[in-house]
């Protein structure tokens, strides 16, 4: 009766554990699967000890994914690749260079005999900013980026500084007149095959017998059309391929005529009940939609469902695209419409605000109240350094900017208009907004002058920059500038002790529109300087809303955050 037991089998007589390792997280382990001896042959203690075993290796895999190292394959393939690319390019020049005086060569080979001996003091002390560009370089290459913690950042940096001092070496032999130098390290020595490039999988089939495209093909050619004609960003892309695949895993792949109401309510009805973890969660990884919710049942079903809004949009990705089909023929029925939802939170209850005390908290942290050093912001100390990370939670809570708004503000963006600074935020190339009512001029909160915002701008100026804050580099499915803004002002958060689940960057907005009504700014003057199109007939009226009401608008907005300290004189 062993077979009726997850995970157990028996082997005379005696039941054992039988866990299969996650594809991902094989070559960490290096095996295949975690065996081991129940130590009973009674049938009803063996299933107590095997399901202890298998929560045991659940939370072991989830935590081998919330903390992952590279494995040494990855390693080696890295740093075997730095090392090539390097002795490939220094051989170039070498040639080039045609005959090396005997002087420059003796100096040459000394010089890295130097770099070795240092890269060995550095290893041993830990000290990787040597190798911090190569590391970020070799991360880019490797497509490595954003996916590494500090701690596996640090790894990397130690296998390149091991892989530099053999590089070194090799350097100095060659000047040296020894060519055939052979490096000590074993990342060097490792055989890698195809670590970062898997071989492809078998072609899938794309129409039926009488050639009736299937709901895959047709699915990815939308996405696509959608993209070239500029309908989508790619996050939204991104977004609504994963809808596809959900319905393509509930539904099957068959030709979109195949599909039936049926179908469509059939793929409502799971994802409603699917756990809003589902795409994260170890314990779900590489199930399927129907295994995910046998799990989530045998557990109790008590977890946190998806979302309405998600439910919706995922509906709402697949109506498009039947949409879109039935004109051509390949869909005859919209079996994604009339579907009903419960009612959703008010607007103003689905993401929480920075209220005036968590205001009045995160601007007491080292950002703003002095720091250690650049690389350590959230570290107490007396710098304070005004660059994006200052500014862009400040503009956005006294401006109600969105943030991409505010990171792509160029210089001239900064300028005066009837006497009144003011930010222009407009869809000049290369910037982009959510929309036309997004155009719009939002005067300069006094507070932002006082901190000495102007002199800032002033300071890129001169400098020849063109964005007022050009630290930031494009990043993200969309190439938006605040990608890697937003990846540190959550560890910033977090650091700092004042994150809250769903109080983000775009909490400012909600913050700032909220203090501009409790200084009783009518909702038309509101929408004007947050970019939104005012419903009904009160929109052909305030088109001319001039700069000072705006200006007066803008300047009810109160924090009650004393910034005397950070005035600049």
């Amino acid at each position: 009766m062993a077979h009726l037991l997850r995970n157990v089998v028996q082997r005379n007589r005696i039941f054992h554990f039988r866990r299969v390792i996650p594809l991902d997280l094989r070559p960490r382990f290096g095996r295949r699967e975690i065996t081991c001896s129940l130590r009973t042959s009674e049938l009803h203690l063996a299933g107590i000890r095997a399901r202890r075993l298998y929560l045991a290796a659940e939370s072991l895999f989830e935590e081998s994914r919330d903390n992952p190292m590279l494995t040494d394959d990855q390693l080696a393939a890295i740093v075997q690749d730095f090392y090539a690319h390097v002795l490939a390019e220094e051989n170039k020049l070498r040639l080039r260079l045609g005959r090396i005086p005997e002087e420059v060569r003796t100096s040459r080979a000394e010089h890295f005999g130097q770099i070795a001996a240092q890269a060995r003091a550095d290893l041993g002390a830990n000290e990787f900013g040597s190798v911090s560009f190569i590391t970020q370089a070799m991360m880019r290459k490797h497509k490595l980026e954003g996916q590494l913690d500090e701690t596996q950042t640090r790894q990397l940096a130690q296998s390149l500084m091991r892989g530099g001092i053999d590089l070194a070496e090799a350097v100095q032999a060659r000047y040296a007149g020894d060519f055939n130098f052979e490096p000590r390290d074993k990342l060097l020595a490792r055989k890698v095959e195809a670590v970062f490039n898997p071989p492809p999988l078998p072609p899938k089939e794309t129409t039926t017998a009488d050639g009736q495209p299937l709901f895959g093909v047709v699915a990815a050619a939308f996405v696509t059309k959608q993209k070239q004609l500029r309908r989508w960003e790619n996050q939204t892309a991104g977004q609504n391929e994963k809808s596809y695949e959900l319905f393509k895993a509930i539904c099957g792949d068959r030709p979109l005529s195949a599909y039936q109401r049926k179908d469509a309510a059939r793929f409502k009805d799971q994802l409603e009940r699917l756990p809003a973890d589902y795409g994260k969660a170890a314990i779900y990884a590489r199930k399927s939609p129907a295994e995910i919710l046998e799990i989530d049942a045998a557990s109790g079903g008590k977890a946190e469902r998806l979302s309405i809004r998600t439910v919706k949009r995922h509906v709402s990705a697949l109506s498009s695209l039947w949409d879109e089909s039935i004109p051509q023929g390949a869909a005859t029925d919209k079996i994604f419409a009339g579907f009903k939802f419960p009612a959703q939170q008010r607007a103003q209850d689905q993401r929480p605000m920075w209220r005036r005390s968590d205001l009045a908290k995160l601007f007491r942290t080292p950002v703003w109240s002095g720091c250690k050093s650049e690389g350590r912001r959230s570290t107490a100390g007396g710098l304070v350094i005004r660059d994006e990370k200052f500014w862009l939670p400040l503009i956005a809570v006294f401006s109600g900017a969105r943030q991409e708004e505010i990171c792509q503000l160029h210089v001239e963006d900064i300028r005066q208009e009837q006497g009144i600074w003011l930010f222009d935020i407009n869809m000049k190339p290369p910037r982009k907004l959510k929309n036309k009512s997004a155009v719009r001029l939002v005067p300069i909160h006094p507070e932002l002058i006082r901190l000495g915002l102007l002199g800032y701008v002033e300071q890129q100026r001169k400098a020849g920059q063109v964005r007022i804050f050009p630290n930031l580099h494009p990043g993200g499915a969309d190439g938006r500038l605040g990608h890697g803004f937003t990846k540190w002002f959550t560890r910033y958060r977090r650091d700092v002790e004042v994150y809250e689940e769903g109080r983000d960057f775009h909490s400012f907005r909600h913050s700032a529109t909220t203090f501009l009504h409790q200084g009783r700014v009518a909702d038309s003057i509101v929408d004007r300087l947050t970019g939104h199109t005012t419903p009904g007939e009160t929109a052909r009226y305030t088109k001319e809303t001039d700069l000072g009401q705006l200006k007066a608008a803008i300047d009810t907005i109160d924090i009650e955050v004393d910034f005397g300290a950070l005035y600049e004189t």
